[in-house]
């Protein structure tokens, strides 16, 4: 089976930047695009790791200094009246926003008259609410880790406090330290309602964990110059590039935190066809987190066979079975799927995202109305689609999910 963006492969090159990849073809422009950015990710994450690949046989990956310090998630939560769970799924450093137009300056498209090329973009709404808290703790129980783990990058340190998985999405809460101010990431309020944080190649530092691969949201209340407190939201990648590119293990007591220094600027080097990476490294460490077992999930079944695998942070859909063809006459793929909605049995309802398509409201597209209540979307190697939630999901109180107009009950 394909991957949705094995149709992009063909015009990628390893020498391709950022922004030859923004300037290919049939990209869409609306800044919240989560298929847009899973298509972009999975290339440039395969372009550095094979420029990478060199550099794990040549280099010496020096021991990180690590410091551990033992806690319990109930312990921790209560010692910070709740701030655990409502800073990963509530609403502590998260507003909702409305759907609202922003205009884009983009510096590398001219037009025809030599000037940068404005467009106007909608940022569709993103709701939070506050996590009950006890509940949380019934959710996750012991499944989260609390123990922090400390390492120095150069001037920068990056401490990892919580980590929680479920086999399709892991969910990490770190801090990045730096006297003088972090210069690692670029981030901002869009950012943050768009596609999270990003690296900033003005700086001599980068990082990133080896299972995992998603958004970075930065907690603009918490956080201060010299401190960011950052909730990354991440695919588990077994499920997307993991065997691609390399053999990537399955995730049992810890997952891999990868630092880099560099001797200089990134953006000196990074987009050299003819640099060697290896000339440029200080240092490299690769830490290990620990985490602990697996949130379990539950099935839910649509009247076909097709099943959404479901646990309190995330799901999985398969939109092969039971969600019809696509307008192309082609298998339901990620592009095609406009609508993911949970209802609950006391009648309420999560409604994670809602594109208005044409194809949906036979109206012209109206992206004002467009909802994105969720962390993360992305698809995966074998075409089904992941979702990370901005809140948690009570399982029990489940009544039905539903995909574009398609309905699951919990399977028999």
């Amino acid at each position: 089976m394909k991957n949705i963006n094995d149709k992009y492969l063909d015009k990628i090159s390893p020498e391709m930047s950022i922004e030859e990849f923004d300037a290919l073809g049939n990209l869409e422009e609306h800044v919240f695009s989560e298929r847009y950015t899973q298509r972009k990710n999975k290339e440039l994450t395969m372009f550095r790791k094979n420029k990478n690949k060199s550099i794990k046989l040549q280099v010496l990956k020096v021991a990180a200094a690590v410091i551990l310090v033992a806690s319990t998630p109930v312990a921790v939560n209560a010692a910070t009246n709740g701030e655990l769970f409502q800073r990963l799924w509530g609403n502590s450093g998260k507003k909702t926003v409305e759907s609202h137009e922003e205009t884009v300056v983009s510096d590398d498209k001219i037009d025809e008259n030599g000037d940068p090329t404005e467009y106007t973009v909608t940022y569709p709404k993103v709701e939070y609410v506050e996590a009950d808290e006890e509940k949380a703790e019934e959710l996750i129980g012991d499944k989260i880790t609390t123990e922090p783990v400390a390492t120095v990058v150069g001037d920068t340190t990056i401490t990892v406090n919580s980590v929680v998985r479920d086999g399709y999405s892991i969910v990490a809460e770190y801090t990045i330290e730096k006297e003088g101010g972090v210069d690692c990431l670029n981030y901002s309020q869009l950012d943050n309602e768009a596609k999270g944080a990003w690296r900033n190649d003005e700086s001599t530092i980068d990082f990133s964990f080896t299972e995992g691969s998603g958004k970075i949201y930065v907690d603009l209340e918490k956080s201060t110059p010299d401190k960011l407190y950052c909730y990354e939201y991440m695919v588990d990648n077994t499920k997307t590039w993991g065997g691609e590119i390399e053999p990537l293990a399955p995730i049992t007591d810890h997952i891999t935190l990868n630092t880099t220094e560099y001797t200089q600027p990134i953006n000196t080097f990074i987009d050299d066809p003819d640099a060697d990476i290896t000339d440029y490294i200080k240092e490299e460490q690769s830490v290990d987190i620990p985490v602990k077992d697996k949130i379990e999930t539950t099935g839910f079944q649509n009247a076909e066979g097709g099943i959404i695998d479901i646990s309190p942070i995330s799901m999985c859909v398969d939109p092969k079975v039971g969600l019809g063809k696509a307008p192309d006459g082609e298998e339901m793929t990620l592009d095609y799927i406009y609508r993911y909605e949970i209802c609950y049995k006391d009648g309420s309802s999560y409604l994670v995202m809602d594109e208005k398509y044409p194809y949906d409201t036979g109206d012209i597209n109206n992206p004002s109305e467009e909802v994105a209540s969720m962390s993360y979307i992305c698809g995966t190697l074998d075409d089904h689609v992941i979702i990370i939630f901005n809140r948690l999901v009570d399982i029990e109180q489940v009544s039905k999910i539903i995909v574009n107009n398609t309905e699951y009950t919990l399977a028999n």
